[in-house]
């Protein structure tokens, strides 16, 4: 019996040398203090109010802040698996797998994270992540200061081209494929900083299922082709980080009457053009001993030939067309380990009313504010905040004034 221990003992020894990598999970459960949710009606009085104590939320774990995670590595191979949520509970999410058959060049498939340059106060989609929540498969170099990927975007149980067995078609559009999703970019790092650029094509796609379901292809409109490029620049200077990235986008227009009638860039005469859009992102941040202050601008104007609902040419247009969000973060952290924070955020700037139905209201959140801490037991983090979230929620024949106050928190064990 010893011999036969000794024998599993060298083979579990000989295996961990042989097959080691590093392994690492991350569980995050969240939920609710309180909350209370207090609207005004400007014409009715009081809405009817919610208020809840300690509940646990089961549906805000995303991307961005999953309810597990599972990785694993060594250094020519690793996958991660990303659990989310909803309100069904949990499942699968992202997956991703990676392998270097040479140490300067990567292959990757499952979901995917490229960009250029990303904020750190939310992490969410911003014009720096240009191939966010793509699924698909990827080839990446890097050497040196160099780093370039080329990436193919599938979608799930897709193919890099459109209805490649050619579902759908129509007299003007014969049965084909098209491209779905091609990514590129190209970063080089020096003294001087970092510079890197990209360019993604998403092609014509078929558009309107409820025509289909009718029993009618012939009907099926095309989602335009889009083409979005830009370039960026990072820097660190001493206690100082910042980067910009400038993004354009155009999208081809649809032919023939069917396809007009689809395409909501229309000008006064009904035809249809290609319009073309442009964003900037900045970010900046700057610590100092305790300190760490953290700034980010988001604008951006879908099409410089917009037109409002009547016709006439305006950019702005109530924050539809063209979006200013501002996010801003302050930490300070104490002796003890325990960090405080600050936050704002605004989504749009340039927004000036909600629509919605009458008999479906739409609520959105346009401001936000968290007080809040964060701290570390062991291989567990905590944080909890203080969020007050206000905006706007309107009707045809009501408007609201939206007011919501909350106190979330989450555990977080990592092993």
């Amino acid at each position: 019996m010893k011999k036969i221990v000794g024998l599993l003992a060298a083979a579990a020894v000989l295996a961990t040398s042989v097959f080691a990598a590093d392994v690492s999970a991350k569980v995050r459960v969240g939920g609710n203090i309180f909350s209370m949710d207090a609207t005004k009606a400007n014409k009715d009085g009081n809405e009817a109010n919610t208020f809840s104590l300690l509940n646990a939320d089961t549906v805000s774990h995303t991307y961005d802040a999953p309810f597990a995670t599972l990785s694993t590595s060594t250094d020519n191979a690793g996958g991660t698996v990303k659990f989310v949520g909803d309100e069904n509970g949990i499942k699968a999410g992202d997956v991703q797998v990676w392998f270097k058959p040479l140490d300067v060049l990567k292959i990757q498939a499952g979901s995917h994270d490229i960009a250029m340059n990303k904020e750190t106060i939310d992490w969410t989609e911003h014009h720096g992540e240009q191939a966010y929540g793509t699924y698909g498969y990827s080839l990446g170099f890097a050497q040196d200061a160099i780093s370039a990927n080329v990436a193919f975007g599938t979608g799930d149980n897709g193919w890099f081209f459109q209805d490649a067995i050619g579902k759908y078609y129509t007299d003007k559009e014969p049965a084909t494929s098209f491209i779905n999703d091609l990514f590129v970019n190209f970063a080089y790092g020096a003294d001087f900083g970092t510079i890197s650029a990209f360019f993604r094509y998403r092609g014509k796609s078929w558009d309107g299922t409820a025509e289909a379901a009718k029993g009618d292809p012939s009907k099926l409109a095309f989602n335009p082709a889009q083409l979005n490029f830009g370039a960026a620049y990072k820097n660190t200077i001493d206690s100082l980080t910042f980067f910009v990235n400038l993004i354009a986008s155009t999208k081809t227009a649809p032919a023939g009457d069917e396809e007009k009638a689809y395409w909501k860039y229309n000008d006064k005469n009904g035809n249809a053009y290609a319009p073309f859009g442009f964003g900037v992102d900045a970010f900046v941040q700057y610590s100092a001993d305790a300190l760490t202050v953290k700034g980010f601008v988001k604008y951006d104007t879908a099409d410089f030939s917009h037109l409002n609902a009547k016709g006439d040419a305006d950019l702005v247009d109530n924050g539809d067309n063209t979006l200013v969000e501002v996010l801003a973060r302050v930490d300070y952290k104490l002796d003890n380990g325990i960090g405080l924070y600050a936050y704002f955020k605004d989504a749009n700037l340039l927004t000036k009313k909600v629509q919605g139905t009458d008999t479906d209201p739409t609520s959105v959140f346009i401001s936000t504010i968290k007080l809040g801490a964060t701290g570390n037991v062991g291989i567990a983090t905590w944080e909890t905040w203080l969020q007050l979230d206000t905006g706007k929620q309107g009707a045809k024949d009501k408007k609201y004034n939206k007011v919501n106050v909350s106190m979330p928190c989450y555990i977080q064990v990592a092993f």
